[in-house]
């Protein structure tokens, strides 16, 4: 699937991930033995600078890039930025099939049923999915993915970057970022019977990318973050927000349960959780007659490195999660700029931006040395494990 916007190619693009809670970029670089980390950053987003996924101060945010561009090695301007989920939709329609030239057309005016802002503001893209032969109409149907997102939304992320001296090349939408940072590990197939199920836990909300044969066909976002987390164990402990924060990412263990912190956080992972359920339920339902399949969860986001959320994730979906450490996984890294601790512990945080900034990059080399540095080792294993259907 394109993206909203193109440019030509030159040096390597950074990835922008302009999230609610923090700034993230990443960049790597082609070599012979694949790719190369040429290195990353994070900065928390400036208080009221993104309201509701929307930019509403642009001079914070400009402001905030340049101090990430003035302390991390990042070479060159360009750049790949996504679009805030919760700005996203992602849909199923079942249309008549038409001749290319106005196929575009009639989504256009399909997507006016269902998208709630109006289509004349709206950016979108397609990717057909199949054809559904009818027995008692007229005509042949096709099944489309259409992904939208607001005009204004697109223009003002150019905007901010060009403003940030900056060249984006392309803004794109987060789980399609997903789907390409798939594409570089080793146990990924576009035949794959596996279902991918991406839990992006941020700062104000969570999104959920499903992803299939190769293919982005479920995407939702939950308004339930780690803020909210936060604001729950403040509220129980009689916490300052600093210091409740604290407490989540140092002491916080899901796996005791009898925590007063534990027990501030867990009805709201319950909900999230619950929700999560029923859309992979959903899925089962809607493309596979209802029936499971193999699964794997990779969580993602701030709060992916809270201790004991894996286990607590599979008790509750009963399927097997993983953190989404692939920052660290697909490219080498030197020990020189940064240690595998530290680069694990914070992969979790730039999933998305990883992704945009896989954008021209290839994946095949990239595997291909992947396994040749983990057979010198000996340590050939899977990236992660999951749940037989």
């Amino acid at each position: 699937m394109s993206a909203f916007l193109r440019r030509t190619n030159r040096t390597s693009p950074i990835g922008i991930d302009l999230g609610s809670g923090n700034i993230k970029m990443a960049q790597f670089k082609q070599i012979p033995k694949g790719l190369s980390l040429v290195n990353f950053g994070i900065l928390p987003m400036p208080e009221n600078a993104i309201r509701e996924g929307k930019i509403v101060n642009s001079k914070l945010i400009v402001e905030a890039l340049k101090e990430l561009l003035k302390f991390h090695s990042f070479v060159g301007q360009r750049i790949v930025a996504s679009v805030p989920g919760q700005l996203v939709i992602v849909k199923e329609i079942l249309i008549e099939e038409l001749p290319e030239d106005e196929l575009r057309e009639a989504i256009k005016w399909e997507m006016e049923k269902f998208f709630p802002f109006p289509i004349e503001k709206t950016t979108f893209d397609y990717k057909i999915l199949n054809r559904v032969i009818s027995e008692n109409e007229s005509s042949d149907k096709i099944n489309v993915v259409v992904v939208a997102a607001p005009l204004d939304a697109v223009q003002s992320i150019v905007d901010v970057t060009k403003e940030a001296g900056l060249e984006p090349i392309a803004i794109e939408v987060e789980p399609f970022s997903k789907l390409r940072l798939l594409q570089f590990i080793p146990d990924f197939d576009f035949k794959s019977e596996i279902l991918f199920v991406m839990l992006n836990i941020g700062h104000t909300y969570t999104s959920v990318s499903m992803i299939d044969k190769g293919m982005v066909n479920f995407f939702r976002t939950l308004p339930i973050g780690g803020k909210k987390f936060t604001d729950a164990i403040a509220q129980s402990l009689g916490k300052e927000f600093k210091e409740a924060q604290e407490i989540k990412e140092t002491k916080l263990n899901l796996n005791n349960r009898k925590d007063p912190g534990t027990k501030a956080v867990l009805p709201l992972l319950d909900n999230l959780l619950l929700e999560v359920r029923r859309s992979i339920n959903y899925y089962f339902k809607k493309f596979n007659d209802g029936k499971s399949v193999d699964t794997v969860i990779l969580v993602e986001g701030g709060s992916a490195n809270l201790k004991g959320i894996n286990e607590y994730i599979e008790e509750s979906t009963s399927f097997p999660a993983s953190t989404d450490q692939l920052l660290a996984d697909i490219a080498e890294v030197s020990p020189e700029l940064f240690t595998k601790e530290y680069l694990l512990e914070m992969a979790p945080f730039f999933s998305v931006a990883t992704g945009l900034a896989l954008r021209e990059h290839r994946a095949r080399p990239a595997i291909k040395a992947k396994k040749a540095r983990e057979a010198q080792k000996q340590q050939k294993k899977p990236f992660f494990k999951y749940k037989k259907g």
